[in-house]
């Protein structure tokens, strides 16, 4: 839908380039978040709803080293992941009582 590079250099003044479908874009001076970036190009995508796939790191991962296999800077990907456990009924239960006694096991004061 939309791309927005924001690079700057460490003796430069930052600017960012933003581009959306149809061949144009912009470029301009980017003082408002100078403090963001020390050095580096930062790359954000505002992707269409059908084009999701491309949230995928594997996916990602691909086109940065399709892209820039003749870039001789290192290119880093900042990746969150978070892990679903499922749990039972009877696991839940164990837990709340283990940590039940772990109070018990403490010097109560009054």
């Amino acid at each position: 839908d939309r791309v927005v590079v924001t690079s700057k250099h460490n003796d430069d003044e930052q600017h960012t380039w933003e581009s959306s479908a149809g061949g144009s874009f912009t470029v301009t001076k980017d003082d408002e978040n100078a403090d963001e970036i020390k050095r580096g190009t930062r790359i954000v995508l505002h992707l269409k709803e059908d084009q999701k796939e491309y949230l995928e790191e594997y996916r990602l991962r691909n086109l940065v080293k399709k892209h820039s296999e003749f870039i001789g800077f290192p290119i880093s990907l900042q990746v969150e992941k978070t892990e679903e456990k499922e749990i039972s009924d009877d696991e839940d239960e164990e837990e709340k009582k283990d940590e039940e006694e772990e109070d018990d096991d403490k010097p109560k004061i009054e």
